[in-house]
């Protein structure tokens, strides 16, 4: 595969734009190539080339993208799939990846801990919109509210 100047400059914006922390998926990598106006072939050689070198890693950019969501952001692992998946982590990495985040049951209670509010109704909340299910989310508010009355 030739590489001519149009590959260049398409090495030179993806480089500039994963920056020194290497943590972007390939798929923002590629989607701010076609942002920039590169067509889908050379966006997917840049990626490859920076794959090929080890400054796009999918399985580093999960790691970095759960870091962020750690204390009062937790999420489930259901949602934070949708997280990755978002942030150009291919589908079937993602499911992985969330798999491999602490247990369901873990981060609701822990998230429950986090927060300031100690009303039931407003904790249940919380825990749903964060991609808890409904018994699971229950249950871990039951359990919060029994330890804080102990």
């Amino acid at each position: 595969m030739t590489r001519g100047p149009e590959f260049e400059k398409a090495r030179a914006e993806a480089a500039a734009f994963i920056g020194i922390t290497a943590s972007k998926s390939s798929g923002r990598v590629r989607q701010n190539l076609l942002k920039k106006g590169f067509d889908k072939a050379m966006a997917d050689q840049a990626v490859l080339y920076f794959i090929e070198r080890g400054y796009i890693d999918d399985e580093r950019a999960a790691e970095a993208i759960a870091r962020r969501y750690q204390g009062r952001k937790l999420r489930s692992q259901r949602m934070m799939a949708q997280v990755f998946i978002q942030n150009g982590i291919d589908r079937d990495l993602a499911c992985r990846a969330a798999g491999r985040l602490p247990d369901d049951r873990e981060t609701a209670l822990e998230l429950c801990r986090a927060q300031s509010s100690s009303d039931e109704e407003t904790l249940l909340k919380l825990l749903l919109r964060r991609g808890y299910p409904h018994g699971l989310a229950r249950e871990a508010v039951k359990n919060h509210m029994k330890k804080e009355n102990e």
